[in-house]
């Protein structure tokens, strides 16, 4: 009986996925009863999968002290979801343009939202550099007459950019769903449930292994602990084992993360 391992690896974290057959890998041992997942509960399972993705995608490129920004339009602004699309292309080209005066690039997550008086704002990720709280300012002015203000963060990486991650990807509440349906077409929908990046972002690629199952017996029946990586520590809330009782197969996983953290300066 083998097991499958894949690592995720970025400057400040690693993150571990194990999935092997058998309860605890118990020799000899059957995969579990496999049960039919619910609607519901693939739905929930496809929302996590996309904050996972996202999650690690945020470690691979951002830094904490990276901006958080949402761009905003002057109140009682009410436009159309293409022409918002068209105003944050022009402000991400013109933006841009400054980074690279700078021999700087640019890197970017955003998604458009609704707010909560059913206007349309962008929340954004954006890679810091020197002065780029000014320039950011001056490219969101430049696009249009009914530019607004911008709220400036700064982000940090509590729980590994979890919960920056599940902010991004949460869905409309029901509030806003009433809304989102009432005011814009089916294909507008899509482009305001969806988030957009960047070209120049790395993109999370596993490192794969594939080991006998008795190298984690111990571990997965308590008796012996994970050990971490030189210059990392185990996030004790990140570790996770049991069955998938979808898949019928026993999983482990964790992260490490590293003691003295990588900042975007060095």
């Amino acid at each position: 009986m083998a097991y499958s391992e894949k690592i995720f690896s970025s400057p400040n974290y690693i993150e571990h996925e194990i999935n092997f057959k058998g309860k605890y890998g118990a020799k000899r041992e059957k995969r579990e009863k496999k049960e039919k997942p619910t609607p519901l509960q693939i739905e929930k399972q496809n929302q996590w999968n996309r904050i996972k993705r996202l999650r690690r995608t945020l470690q691979l490129n951002f830094y904490p002290g990276d901006y958080w920004i949402t761009v905003k339009y002057k109140a009682g602004t009410r436009k159309e979801i293409q022409a918002v699309k068209a105003d944050v292309k022009k402000f991400l080209d013109g933006l841009r343009k400054k980074y690279k005066a700078r021999g700087q690039p640019l890197m970017f997550v955003y998604r458009i939202e609704i707010g909560k008086r059913g206007g349309l704002h962008c929340h954004m990720v954006i890679n810091r550099i020197p002065d780029g709280d000014l320039l950011i300012r001056d490219s969101w002015k430049a696009v249009t007459d009914d530019a607004g203000a911008i709220d400036y963060q700064t982000i940090d990486d509590s729980g590994g950019f979890g919960g920056l991650a599940e902010y991004i990807c949460k869905k409309p509440d029901v509030e806003h769903i009433g809304q989102i349906e009432f005011t814009f077409r089916d294909e507008d929908r899509k482009k305001i449930l969806s988030i957009s990046t960047s070209r120049n972002l790395k993109r999370p690629v596993p490192e794969k292994h594939r080991y006998s199952h008795w190298t984690l017996k111990k571990i997965l029946t308590g008796q012996k602990d994970l050990k971490p990586r030189e210059g990392f520590y185990i996030d004790q809330n990140s570790v996770r084992k049991g069955v998938n009782k979808f898949t019928g197969l026993s999983y482990l996983c964790y992260t490490e993360v590293r003691i003295k953290k990588r900042s975007r300066d060095g």
